[in-house]
């Protein structure tokens, strides 16, 4: 009897929820829970109707509740992640969700959540306040520290983030998450030789680390891989789950072994398990750029913050994969240039006006501005100029030329087919990079790029630079002395050598910028092409002129 009660109570407030009554559905659910109060169903109910009104700090303690009674049941930890978020509990959002997507590998809903949470710098400042706030009374907390370096990575504070890392590494060096980023940003330093040797020492201790297994693979050459390929496809063969870092580790160890042709079925199969989860929006794309490029159009009166400030912003944009990486390490060789990597400012302000009901105006280029530098990084006083190189920023072109006057933009152009081919043939777990892991999106991207571009250069003209990356590496004096003169800046032969630029690398070029520029990756998509068809036959011809089709 009691049983059939419950059954009844729980068919009208899924009926009610199903309709849109939600009170009436919420009423239910609590009455069940009065009379079920260990009846699970009943707090998802709960939890779920909250979330519709939302109301997500209430439903919290519900999906809380849920979760400890169907520990096996990915529903309730993808609501709670959710929930955690919304009400603005970022670093423990972030924390429960990374959590359970240990425990539910490739989950959509999990993913989204922690994508969320990482595509918006504010939130990485909320870790970084939080952490800070908790180190007062506890400074020698490793996790926190660890906590704190990652955030400070992720938004671009480099003396920050190594600092922190080397402090919880020195109180927790056994400890294998921080022993992790020691040895990536060892790696980001330009020191391969100590990052590998701690990856190593990881993975002896636990061999199937998933993380470092893939770092290795990237790091790897043709006398290590063998070895190593042993190793991940144990770990594969162990795994309960398709994990699309071990697929690319087992394609970055083929590609060394076997060479690149024969590994792309393996990269296919490691971007189709990676896209499952994280799928591009075409439709998305294609209205941002509406909306955006509605923003800024020709012949009409251009909104201007007037404020032309030192250092100078030079913006290094392009599709990623196109040289950005390359141009900054050149440009912050030259005296008195501050290289600041990929920052998240720019995104982070220009959001809101991605969208249609927000017009951007002249007051909004001045905070734009304003904040912009106030959250940037630290850069070394006496600087002339700073390079942010965030590659998608060719998105808002109309918001930092109308944000900072006096600002230099250069745009890496590279075939198109090549920048393709790198994207496929490395892993971006990245939300913004979602497109990477299939060969229709990058296509699609590689497009919208062009069609941005072809709608700056109408509205702006002369205030962007555009550097062809084939062009670059074949006469890198030539170019970087025009790179020099665009932007203002005194020309030396440092800027031809990039390789000896000690800064901090913090992107996929991380090993090609420590070596001498090179021609040789310039048209390795043809050798390939059978595998890469998709994506050819995705690209418009009409887009890329500079380039032969035929």
């Amino acid at each position: 009897m009691q049983n059939q009660t419950a059954k009844t109570i729980k068919g009208k407030a899924v009926a009610a929820l199903e309709a849109g009554k939600l009170q009436q559905a919420l009423k239910k659910a609590q009455l069940g829970l009065k009379k079920f109060p260990a009846d699970t169903d009943f707090h998802a109910i709960s939890g779920f109707v909250l979330t519709e009104l939302k109301q997500y700090r209430k439903s919290i303690p519900h999906f809380v509740e849920a979760s400890k009674r169907k520990p096996n049941d990915p529903q309730f930890a993808e609501n709670l992640a959710n929930a955690l978020m919304q009400t603005g509990q970022i670093p423990k959002a972030l924390e429960y969700a990374e959590q359970k997507l240990q425990k539910f590998p490739n989950n959509k809903e999990l993913s989204r959540v922690i994508d969320e949470i990482e595509l918006k710098g504010s939130n990485w400042r909320a870790i970084i306040d939080n952490a800070t706030k908790k180190l007062e009374s506890d400074p020698d907390n490793a996790s926190l520290l660890s906590s704190r370096a990652r955030a400070y990575g992720r938004i671009g504070f480099v003396e920050e983030n190594t600092r922190d890392i080397a402090r919880a590494f020195e109180l927790a060096p056994d400890n294998e998450s921080i022993a992790f980023q020691k040895a990536i940003n060892l790696h980001q330093s330009g020191d391969k030789e100590t990052a590998g040797e701690i990856l190593r020492k990881i993975t002896a201790q636990n061999p199937e680390h998933v993380f470092s297994l893939l770092q290795l693979s990237t790091m790897a050459n043709k006398d290590s891989a063998p070895d190593l390929i042993e190793k991940v496809e144990t770990a594969i063969a162990n795994s309960e789950h398709k994990l699309s870092e071990l697929e690319f580790a087992k394609a970055h160890l083929l590609s060394k072994t076997q060479g690149l042709s024969a590994a792309l079925p393996q990269f296919e199969r490691a971007n189709a398990i990676q896209h499952e989860t994280i799928p591009y929006d075409f439709a998305a794309e294609e209205q941002k750029f509406e909306v955006i490029t509605g923003q800024f159009r020709e012949n009409t009166d251009l909104p201007s913050s007037d404020i032309s400030e030192s250092p100078v912003p030079i913006f290094v944009l392009g599709q990623p994969r196109s040289g950005t990486t390359l141009m900054e390490m050149m440009l912050s060789s030259a005296p008195g240039v501050a290289g600041c990597g990929e920052l998240t400012v720019a995104a982070d302000l220009s959001r809101d006006f991605e969208q249609a009901s927000h017009a951007f105006s002249s007051q909004n280029a001045s905070e734009f501005a304003h904040d912009f530098r106030a959250l940037m990084p630290p850069i070394p006083e006496g600087s002339v100029a700073f390079v942010d190189k965030m590659p998608h920023n060719f998105q808002r072109i109309g918001f930092l030329l109308a944000a900072f006057p006096n600002a230099k933009i250069i745009n890496m152009l590279r075939d198109p087919r090549d920048v393709g081919l790198s994207k496929w043939i490395r892993r971006f777990p990245a939300g913004g990079m979602r497109y990477a892991s299939n060969q229709k999106a990058i296509a699609h991207t590689a497009n919208m790029y062009r069609r941005y571009m072809t709608h700056w250069n109408t509205v702006f003209g002369d205030r962007i630079l555009t550097v062809q990356y084939e062009k670059l590496v074949e006469d890198p004096k030539t170019y970087s002395q025009q790179v020099a003169a665009f932007c203002d800046l005194e020309w030396t032969e440092t800027m031809m050598h990039p390789e000896e630029n000690t800064k901090q690398v913090r992107t996929a070029s991380i090993d090609q910028v420590r070596k001498k520029i090179s021609t040789k990756s310039i048209g390795g998509w043809r050798s390939v092409s059978d595998h890469l068809q998709p994506m050819l036959q995705g690209l418009d011809p009409e887009l890329w002129p500079e380039y032969d089709f035929d």
